[in-house]
């Protein structure tokens, strides 16, 4: 039997994988009397914060996923991108959101989406960029909220700026709890939430970011971003809420090297400060491809296939536990060379695979939603 220390890994969307990491490499933050933290994006310049930073209200939902595109970077290198990756980049969001932009008579040029909410849902879409609102049949707007103006539309709460285009789905959210933080800069959730504010830290200001923030403060946070420049795309993927003090590093890094996308990376690099851990790689720009995985499996459902699950490996039993840390919509399979052996639904459901000594198997963890399925985890392992 091979003898490997028991590890935990984590996966989310279609890819990215991580194990262990929790914490804050943010060197900028301050404590107050109380032990909190406070961040220096409180000082106040809102136009000075990123989107994600600047618009998320701490009333978002305590589960809270995003994904942020800034399209006007695009746009600036789109020459070095292939046509499939234009293709899969959103240029409006999903959801009530995406309704809204449908309905415009001219199609709009947003220099970035940001969209965000529940784990599994958005609900809240703040667009950045040229748009006009002619051919929505608004009426008048209902009241001015600083330079906003705000309507009613069927199915959604709406307000326009000059330059910034907000939509909230009212089972989803206020759309007066969005203005207040992008305006005022009253609670925000980046000055609150610890494992959000490491999240974009790293990734929050970056061409393509995506990020899943837990409930519970034991619960791991995961976010992943590429950045793309004139001649390099980096992809960047933090984890952030769980003891590394058993994690061996050597051994992350071979794990992260089985996995898309470090797999197509030139090389990468491994950090591991604290409770977090931070993996970055590159690759030449025109040898980038993204595939959007939230969008992409909107179609019939008007809900992304996406996952986080935790795959614990234990030799000394030879099992290995699969646990379902939140779903958006489908289900979650377990798979070996038996097929599938066990399906997870519910947040927080588990399953465990047991096999005999001195066996390999290959696992496989993969979200399914109607006739589309993504591998969250391809893992080898031997007892």
């Amino acid at each position: 039997m091979t003898e490997l220390p028991r590890r935990k890994l984590l996966a989310m969307g279609a890819t990215g994988l991580g194990v262990g990491g929790a914490g804050c490499l943010n060197g900028d933050s301050t404590t107050d009397g109380n032990g909190s933290e406070t961040s220096e994006n409180r000082s106040g310049d809102e136009e000075s914060l990123a989107p994600p930073a600047r618009w998320v209200p701490t009333s978002a939902g305590s589960r809270l996923f995003f994904q942020y595109t800034d399209l006007e970077t695009v746009r600036s290198h789109e020459e070095k991108l292939t046509t499939e990756t234009l293709e899969e980049i959103p240029s409006a969001p999903h959801g009530a959101g995406g309704r809204v932009v449908g309905r415009m008579e001219t199609e709009p040029t947003f220099e970035y989406v940001l969209e965000f909410g529940p784990s599994g849902e958005g609900g809240h879409y703040v667009m950045g960029g040229e748009f006009d609102l002619a051919g929505l049949d608004l009426g008048d707007p209902i009241e001015t909220v600083g330079e906003f103006e705000r309507y009613e539309a069927a199915g959604a709460e709406l307000a326009a700026s000059s330059e910034t285009l907000v939509v909230v789905d009212p089972e989803s959210g206020s759309l007066d709890d969005v203005l207040a933080t992008g305006l005022d800069g009253t609670d925000r959730r980046v000055d609150g939430d610890g494992s959000f504010e490491t999240i974009l830290e790293h990734v929050g200001e970056e061409t393509l970011a995506y990020g899943v923030v837990p409930e519970s403060a034991d619960e791991i946070a995961v976010g992943r971003s590429w950045s793309v420049a004139a001649e390099t795309a980096t992809y960047t993927q933090v984890m952030a809420g769980m003891d590394t003090s058993d994690v061996d590093e050597d051994q992350l890094e071979s794990e992260l090297a089985t996995q898309s996308p470090f797999t197509g990376l030139d090389e990468f690099s491994l950090d591991i400060e604290g409770d977090t851990v931070l993996a970055t790689g590159t690759i030449p720009v025109s040898e980038f491809q993204y595939v959007d995985s939230i969008s992409k499996h909107q179609a019939g459902t008007g809900r992304p296939l996406r996952a986080t699950v935790s795959v614990d490996v234990e030799t000394a039993t030879q099992s290995v536990t699969v646990v379902l840390g939140s779903i958006g919509s489908g289900r979650v399979e377990l798979r070996d060379s038996r097929g599938t052996r066990a399906t997870l639904t519910e947040e927080g459901e588990e399953a465990t695979l047991e096999y005999e000594i001195d066996a390999t198997e290959t696992i496989s963890v993969v979200v399914v939603g109607g006739d589309e399925e993504s591998v969250l985890v391809r893992k080898t392992v031997e007892f």
